[in-house]
């Protein structure tokens, strides 16, 4: 029998590795129109020296590429016509496309996200698994892998894998300066990262917060040396959101709670006001909540707890920002951590989880929200039970 489960096992693992590289060799022959189309325009207008963030100077550049035929309508309402939708040192990711043909920049975009998806996969290992050596590693694959939002990143050539790498760094140093300088990295890939340096405020480390006010600095000095002022200040004067055509607010693929309350017809799209007061609530609450997991000493909720939240309220979470859950879901396994459940019971909820999934960033965030919050909950109020007992003994 135990031959035969370890045979499934190498099964799964070489159809994981088979459907990503798969996936990754389909994007670069036949490369959809979102989301490199829009990395690549972005990093060409920059290497040409012109303003990303002015939708004049990307018409001119997107007018001259040779692009694969096809529909490009909504892309230029959505895109060419909006500008740049990242804080200015983003470009220093896309700028070096920009010295490409369209091809060669799709060949080494791919293989760039290819070495922090496996980087990624090794640092879950590291941090989780490390104690299970290559079951472990293999069981790692295969969950990452078969991820939906995952291979929905490898398709769109998105920023996610880069994301998680600098996400599990933040944590595998969390008590180290050096995270400032991985919350800085996060942050300007994406830019609703920036939420985890309250992690750090709570926890006052001060020092970690100066590696990542330092590191902020240094980057967008950078960015300033290569691109000069204009580009800041067309993000600041300028601002591309104002461009953003209001339906991208509410389109399926957009599951924040700002576009599940549009869609439902809860808020409209007009009047911002009704968000603002929820998102605050939220807001308010989520601040309450996170003392008394810090009065506790639940660090890893902390952490979790404000990504959940984070993706939530943001109004710009994709269907393919899932792949940051998984650094929720992993932590379950472990069960000497404090999230981690036992076996039978993190089987049920990757089972719940992984089907989501399929269908609903939304929901999958809901419901690894509701296991955290059950879980912390239960932990607090033992520990607030041992401390009645204490005193009244």
């Amino acid at each position: 029998m135990s031959a035969i489960i370890w045979t499934v096992y190498i099964v799964l693992f070489l159809s994981a590795i088979y459907f990503f590289f798969y996936r990754v060799v389909n994007v670069i022959n036949d490369t959809p129109v979102y989301d490199f189309t829009a990395f690549y325009l972005w990093g060409k207008t920059a290497a040409k020296g012109l303003d990303f963030y002015l939708p004049a100077h990307l018409q001119i550049v997107f007018n001259s590429l040779e692009l694969p035929p096809a529909d490009y309508k909504i892309f230029t309402e959505e895109i060419v016509n909006v500008g740049f939708l990242y804080p200015p040192p983003t470009i220093l990711y896309f700028a070096p496309l920009g010295f490409l043909s369209y091809k060669a920049a799709v060949i080494c975009w791919a293989v760039l996200n290819v070495f922090f998806a496996f980087g990624g996969m090794y640092l879950i290992y590291d941090l989780f698994f490390r104690k299970d050596k290559l079951n472990g590693l293999i069981l790692v694959s295969i969950l990452f892998i078969f991820l939906k939002p995952v291979l929905d990143t490898v398709s769109f050539l998105q920023t996610n894998f880069i994301v998680l790498f600098y996400l599990l760094l933040v944590r595998k140093y969390q008590d180290k300066r050096m995270a400032g300088v991985f919350v800085a990295l996060a942050m300007f890939t994406k830019p609703y990262m920036a939420i985890l340096i309250l992690f750090f405020i709570i926890k006052r480390k001060w020092g970690t917060i100066s590696y990542f006010l330092v590191s902020a600095i240094i980057i967008t000095g950078v960015t300033f040396l290569f691109f000069g002022l204009a580009p800041f200040k067309s993000y600041i004067f300028n601002s591309p959101t104002h461009r953003i055509p209001l339906w991208v607010f509410s389109e399926g693929i957009n599951q924040s709670l700002h576009a599940v309350l549009l869609r439902s017809n809860f808020i409209s799209v007009n009047e911002s006001f009704t968000y603002v007061a929820i998102a605050l609530g939220i807001a308010l609450l989520s601040t309450r909540y996170l003392f008394l997991l810090m009065r506790r000493a639940l660090d890893d909720y902390i952490l979790v707890f404000l990504l959940l939240i984070g993706l939530l309220i943001y109004p710009g979470t994709l269907s393919y920002y899932g792949v940051l859950l998984l650094f929720v879901i992993f932590q379950f396994f472990e069960e000497e951590g404090q999230l981690g459940f036992n076996g039978y019971v993190t089987t049920g909820i990757v089972a719940i989880f992984y089907y989501l999934s399929t269908f609903s960033t939304f929901l999958s965030m809901c419901f690894l929200l509701s296991m955290v919050l059950f879980k912390s909950l239960g932990l607090i109020l033992a520990d607030t039970q041992d401390d009645f007992r204490s005193e009244s003994g």
